[in-house]
């Protein structure tokens, strides 16, 4: 070691540094030395920065990534939501329909006197063996040629043409829906609007064996659930269509048949081509076969076509789709399997690719969207972060220079005291270098020593700035982002409120337990301590309280709580102008009414419930807290009270609907007593007596007929809709014992023979009816054949004598009196 270093001074005196004074070697020595600390540690620092840069801008670019992707997940939820809203609500229209129809089968013996229509005097055979109805009607009616009109069939038509009362309102009130039809097991059609159906489709065409009835019959669907057909283009130049469908039931679950709507996808498509994200991003819309529905011009262009090579409603295969990228087209091969994002390249551009699937129908909505339009601001970040970075080495390239000279000119004065200085700050420098910035150097001197150990610490202490800057950048950016994610959390929680209100709001159709249900689920929900519901009365003078869920509410609704509409606090105003009203401190609010039954409100806000431009009542929420209601609750809460008016709306309906049903059934009942009743009289019997032989009618003299002694008699009463019409007696041997089984068929005979008799009792009052009126209209037209009023009386009179078997007509005028006459 110490050969080494003594040639190396030899090496070292041999060359011109040798020749130099000791001053001068010192100096320049401890310049190197300096010059070699200063760079080694700006080295240390630059590469500290660079990899903090580093690691930095990657945290930010991963932080923004996932936001984005977390955004266009929300994106694409949001629209699939809407979209599956849209499927539900016409999943629900066509299930509430194939319910009522199947309703209405169930009480065929009450709806099918043919009052409304009759099928036997409506419907008339085409020259081509088909039958139809008139254009004038509100639905068209179609049976096959094959098929005859029976009297089921008839039956069966008289009661589903009844639907026609509530087919329109629901085409006006749902503009996406272009028919409504049902298509019976005997091949007849009842179509909505009346499109002269007989006229349009040939003779012999099936029904049944269409594709909607086809998947929506048992046979396909046990469940009996609604079905979906894959989307067509219409013939009738309605765009692309939908139908969808749900078997029809009567009270026996027998299958009669399928109820069907056809819907028009216009809405569905432009409402996807509208979707934006980003300035260049766009969304398309395929079912589960890959089927295309919406695609914008700019989703034509990325998948290598035309509208006019693949037209909405085409199958995308690969066929179709030679000018698709490969990992587009890998990914169009996954989009039916669920939710996902991805990052493909199309046209040499990284782009996002995130698809959810649509549950009612399962239809997948896809978004793609540049990657550079969602990660703008991770460039901005990247280049603020360089821009700090040459910042840093522009400073720290002059504070170096600043060192050296500093260190040149101390070096140079005081040359023979820099040891022990230099050594202190060298070790400061090694501190630095380590990562201690919170090192200082001691100033022992104001000279150039103690200038370069102040210059080493505004240099630490500016490093440690920058360091600090950063990491308070980076803290308030994570924090920014927090704050983000909790306003989606509390948007989230909101809407899932919404959801169990509103599944709430189906459970339950009566008034009386609807209203008391949804003030305590909102309640619940949003966490307010008071919920009221406030209906206006029938004079529109009051406003009275229905529900509440407070303990004072209910102290409000046992003395019958009710404001003044237009006048008394805040939900009179809100009941008088229709207008929501907030009160986030009701000390201050001059509207507010003071309610000693709920002393503890701080803050309220009333909503108007409104059925179409009507004020039915109000939604009244109250809190313990002020300043409680955010704009994002005003709206929530007014989504919320629009659903509650909607059920309360539908609750009244049901209620009405339930109360004209019982009137009917027991006028229908009333009707069934008295003709039976009149019955016996009118044919003079009592009734039947079935033996071996045949039957036998009884008379009145027969009912007192001595009973067989060997022989004992079971009674069972016939009833009819919970009437009594007679009785059905079977006799047996005296010792034979009647098991239960027996006594149950001889009850289901006795529904049977109720039914039967019934329906021949209608079907002889039917004829009756029928023929008394075919001979009123021949008289009448035979009157009609002429003028002259004698001709028209003898013509009377005949005719009445010819039907009636009349032996003798006379027509007596009616004397009138004067007015003149009779005043006097």
């Amino acid at each position: 070691m110490k050969k080494s270093r003594s040639s190396l001074l030899n090496l070292l005196n041999k060359t011109p540094f040798g020749r130099f004074n000791l001053r001068t070697k010192i100096t320049l020595g401890n310049l190197l030395i300096t010059f070699a600390a200063i760079i080694a540690m700006g080295y240390y620092v630059y590469y500290r920065n660079q990899e903090s840069n580093l690691f930095l801008s990657t945290q930010l670019a991963l932080s923004i990534r996932s936001n984005a992707e977390n955004n266009l997940s929300t994106t694409s939820e949001e629209q699939s939501a809407l979209l599956d809203a849209f499927f539900t609500s016409m999943r629900d229209n066509v299930s509430a329909l194939g319910s009522i129809e199947s309703k209405m089968l169930s009480k065929e013996s009450l709806l099918n006197s043919g009052e409304y229509w009759d099928a036997s005097s409506s419907l008339f055979r085409l020259a081509s063996g088909s039958w139809d109805n008139s254009n004038l009607e509100t639905s068209s009616i179609f049976i096959p040629a094959s098929v005859e009109l029976t009297e089921d069939l008839t039956s069966k038509l008289n009661v589903l043409k009844q639907t026609e009362l509530i087919a329109p309102s629901t085409l006006e009130n749902n503009p996406d829906i272009i028919a409504i039809y049902f298509g019976g097991i005997s091949g007849e059609t009842v179509y909505f609007p009346n499109i002269d159906l007989a006229n349009i489709v040939p003779p012999d065409f099936d029904v049944t064996g269409r594709p909607w009835f086809v998947d929506a019959a048992p046979e396909q669907n046990p469940l009996g659930k609604v079905v979906w057909s894959a989307p067509y283009q219409d013939a009738a130049l309605n765009g692309l269509v939908i139908t969808t469908s749900v078997p029809v039931f009567d009270s026996k679950k027998d299958f009669q048949g399928v109820s069907a709507m056809d819907i028009q996808l216009n809405r569905i498509t432009n409402l996807v081509s509208s979707i934006h994200v980003g300035k260049t991003g766009y969304a398309f819309l395929i079912d589960r076969d890959n089927r295309l529905i919406a695609l914008p011009e700019a989703g034509y262009s990325d998948f290598g076509v035309t509208s006019e090579t693949v037209p909405l409603g085409e199958v995308l295969d690969q066929t179709k789709l030679g000018g698709m990228s490969p990992e587009l087209f890998g990914i169009m091969k996954e989009i039916s399997l669920g939710k996902n994002i991805k990052s493909v390249t199309i046209g040499g551009v990284e782009r996002y690719v995130a698809y959810q699937q649509i549950p009612e129908v399962r239809y997948s909505l896809a978004i793609i969207v540049p990657s550079s339009e969602l990660l703008v601001q991770a460039a901005s970040v990247n280049e603020q972060v360089a821009q700090e970075s040459r910042n840093t080495i522009r400073i720290s390239i002059i504070l170096i220079s600043i060192v050296l000279a500093l260190a040149a000119l101390a070096t140079l004065a005081i040359a023979t005291r820099l040891t022990t200085p230099l050594k202190d700050l060298t070790g400061v420098a090694n501190e630095i270098i380590t990562g201690n910035f919170e090192a200082k150097a001691e100033i022992k001197e104001q000279d150039e020593i103690g200038t370069l150990a102040s210059t080493l610490n505004v240099m630490t202490s500016t490093i440690r700035d920058m360091v600090h800057t950063l990491e308070n950048r980076v803290d308030e950016r994570t924090a920014e982002l927090k704050n983000e994610l909790k306003k989606g959390e509390y948007r989230a929680r909101q809407f899932e409120a919404i959801a169990k209100v509103s599944h709430a709001i189906n459970a339950a159709q009566n008034l009386q337990e609807l209203l008391p249900h949804i003030s305590n689920v909102v309640s619940e929900q949003f966490g307010f301590y008071h919920v009221g519901i406030f209906l206006n009365d029938a004079s529109n003078q009051y406003a009275s309280l229905s529900a509440a869920n407070s303990p004072g509410g209910k102290i409000m609704l046992n003395r019958r709580h009710q404001l003044k509409i237009g006048e008394q606090g805040i939900v009179g105003y809100v009941t008088g102008t229709g207008k929501p009203r907030i009160a986030l401190d009701v000390g201050e609010d001059p509207v507010f009414f003071n309610n000693p039954d709920l002393p503890e409100t701080h803050s309220e806000m009333a909503l108007p419930l409104k059925i179409a431009d009507q004020i039915i009542g109000a939604l009244d929420v109250q809190s313990t807290d002020p300043n409680a209601f955010s704009d994002e609750d005003v709206e929530v809460l007014s989504t919320l009270a629009d659903q509650v008016s909607l059920a309360i709306h539908n609750a009244r309906l049901f209620d009405q609907t339930q109360k004209s049903l019982t009137e009917a059934e027991e006028i229908y009942r009333q009707q069934s007593r008295e003709s039976w009743s009149r019955l016996p009289r009118e044919i003079k019997l009592t009734g039947y007596r079935y033996t071996a032989s045949g039957a036998v009618p009884l008379i009145d003299s027969d009912s007192t007929e001595q009973a067989d002694q060997s022989r004992q008699e079971i009674s069972v009463p016939v009833i009819l809709r919970g009437e009594t019409i007679g009785s059905l007696s079977v006799q047996v041997p005296k010792t034979e014992r009647v098991s239960r089984d027996q006594i149950d068929l001889i009850k289901a005979v006795a529904e049977r023979v109720a039914l039967s008799a019934e329906n021949a009792r209608l079907f002889e009052e039917t004829t009756t009816r029928a023929t008394r009126e075919r001979i009123v209209s021949d008289i009448t037209n035979k009157i009609r054949s002429t003028n002259d009023p004698q001709e028209m009386m003898q013509t009377a009179m005949a005719e009445l004598q010819r039907v009636l078997g009349a032996t003798r007509i006379e027509v007596i005028p009616q004397k009138y009196e004067s007015r003149q006459d009779q005043t006097g």
